[in-house]
């Protein structure tokens, strides 16, 4: 028989709706952004409006201070991370803001409802490329709505999932937090998506080499992924690979990340960590595991 704790656990999950249970830990990241540090009491209340707004249901629609416009389902902290702190992963879009040049290509390999892919694009401007690539059915048809907002012409949605081979895979969609949305072994039910290599879905959109910044944020699937972009990587030798590498999500799939590592190590990237003002320290050549979000350079 399941102890009392378990079923207060169940008991709160079934009365608590989701948006509250996430209010300790938002809050907690909330605290440690440059929103909160610049102005903490209209942090607070950015944080309340979009938790009211998560709770009345159906999309949420706002802006930026730039006039920036995304529309997203609830529970998706990408989002919630940009409207509050006006970016996704502030340090990292620092350095991007110094990298990407007018002119450069772009590629995000799950670009959610495209709160990467729509900055890059304003950054590599009409003569850019944007490749955005986003499996999921219900989060593709928002990445394509805030890409058409903004009046970016320069970015292309494209459904698919990326891996090391052509076919098909199910899908499965995290509701509590659909940025947490991954491939996954094919259940009865289960959505099913294409499946391809990077290198042949950039060749369909006419982009051989010369790739400037390939993000790569798969929920665990980055081996696949690069697996699938070897054409690409070493066509583009000054290609900037950023991966998001989280022990619990690679095991789903059978490896570690000590595997990913030693792989991007092989097509001649070497780690890096991103520091606060958008610098890139190197990671020694001999760790062989690092968490969280690291960007590859030759």
């Amino acid at each position: 028989m399941p102890n009392q704790d378990g079923w207060l656990r169940a008991a709160l999950k079934c009365l608590v709706p989701a948006p509250l249970r996430s209010l300790p830990w938002r809050w907690r990241w909330v605290r440690a952004t440059q929103a909160y540090a610049t102005a903490p009491a209209g942090a607070a209340w950015k944080l309340a409006l979009w938790t009211l707004r998560e709770l009345r249901g159906g999309e949420i629609a706002f802006a930026t201070p730039d006039g920036t416009r995304f529309v997203s389902m609830p529970n998706n902290f990408s989002s919630l991370a940009v409207y509050i702190d006006d970016y996704r992963d502030a340090e990292i879009q620092r350095f991007q803001r110094r990298h990407l040049r007018p002119g450069a290509i772009f590629v995000d390999v799950g670009a959610n409802i495209g709160t990467y892919a729509v900055r890059a694009a304003q950054l590599v401007g009409p003569a850019g490329r944007v490749i955005a690539i986003e499996a999921h059915p219900l989060t593709f048809a928002l990445l394509q709505r805030n890409l058409a907002l903004n009046g970016l012409a320069q970015a292309e949605a494209v459904q698919v999932a990326i891996g090391a081979a052509e076919g098909s895979i199910g899908i499965v969609y995290e509701t509590r937090n659909p940025g947490e949305t991954h491939v996954g072994a094919s259940r009865p039910g289960e959505q099913q998506v294409r499946l391809s290599p990077l290198d042949q879905i950039l060749a369909e959109s006419g982009i051989t080499g010369g790739v400037a910044y390939l993000k790569i944020d798969v929920e665990g699937f980055e081996y696949a992924v690069l697996e699938g972009a070897r054409q690409t990587i070493a066509a583009s030798p000054a290609i900037v690979v950023q991966t998001e590498l989280v022990a619990r999500h690679a095991s789903r799939y059978g490896h570690a990340i000590r595997d990913v590592m030693a792989l991007a190590r092989s097509l001649g990237l070497r780690p890096h960590r991103v520091a606060p003002d958008g610098a890139l320290d190197p990671i020694p050549d001999d760790a062989l595991e690092c968490r969280g979000d690291v960007l590859w350079t030759r």
